[in-house]
């Protein structure tokens, strides 16, 4: 029997405490408040995906922060604190810590790609034949916003250039190396930076129900 298990990566929607890069052009309290907006939003579209956990890893797990993302974060997601002291070794233990539940497939996800289509994704995980080859969802800036394992891969994952866009293109190397066909689904963009946010209220603008709650954010607030 297969059993699938879902994470995102996430910060508290604090004012000052999430999506830095943005903080030049908006103020703290709006970029909390779209931060917010964007977590729901890529939770509720990764329930697309059938599996039997659904974890929320927080990389600032204060008592705040936990109060904070609990208000957000609704079931059937479970609060996780993240542990690592940089990126490579907080996903390494999130990825440890799903296949722990007694998945036999891991997926993880950023939370800053709300209107990123999950049809691919869903459609990769549940493919039974190719269950044993990782999946990729690459981000147009080199990086990735999804990445799913059928096993834990520390060799794939270990210091991976992070913040480059040279992510993507290690993890192909890796992958060949370690004779793994990885599965790359169709690219999207992350909302980083200031210019990003132009971008996502024009798409949204169009086409709201790729991101329904922050659609609704980016109107209400001006």
């Amino acid at each position: 029997m297969t059993t699938t298990a879902v994470g995102v990566l996430a910060s508290a929607p604090l004012a000052g405490r999430c999506k830095p890069g943005l903080l030049a052009a908006h103020c703290p309290v709006w970029v909390a408040g779209l931060h917010a907006a964007m977590l729901r939003d890529t939770l509720d579209g990764l329930q697309a995906v059938d599996a039997a956990h659904y974890l929320v890893f927080v990389d600032d797990a204060d008592a705040e922060a936990l109060a904070t993302l609990a208000r957000h974060v609704p079931g059937p997601w479970e609060l996780v604190a993240q542990v690592g002291a940089d990126r490579g070794e907080r996903l390494e233990h999130a990825f440890a810590t799903l296949f722990a539940r007694g998945a036999s497939f891991a997926v993880l996800a950023a939370s800053d790609a709300p209107s990123a289509p999950n049809d691919a994704l869903v459609e990769a995980v549940s493919d039974t034949v190719r269950r044993d080859d990782p999946v990729v969802a690459p981000s147009e800036d080199g990086g990735y916003h999804v990445l799913g394992l059928p096993r834990p891969l520390p060799r794939l994952l270990h210091d991976l250039p992070w913040g480059t866009p040279a992510v993507l293109e290690t993890l192909r190397v890796r992958a060949r190396a370690e004779a793994l066909t990885l599965r790359e689904l169709p690219a999207w963009y992350d909302v980083d930076h200031p210019s990003d946010v132009l971008r996502l209220v024009d798409e949204l603008r169009k086409h709201p129900e790729r991101a329904p709650r922050t659609a609704q954010f980016l109107v209400t607030s001006g």
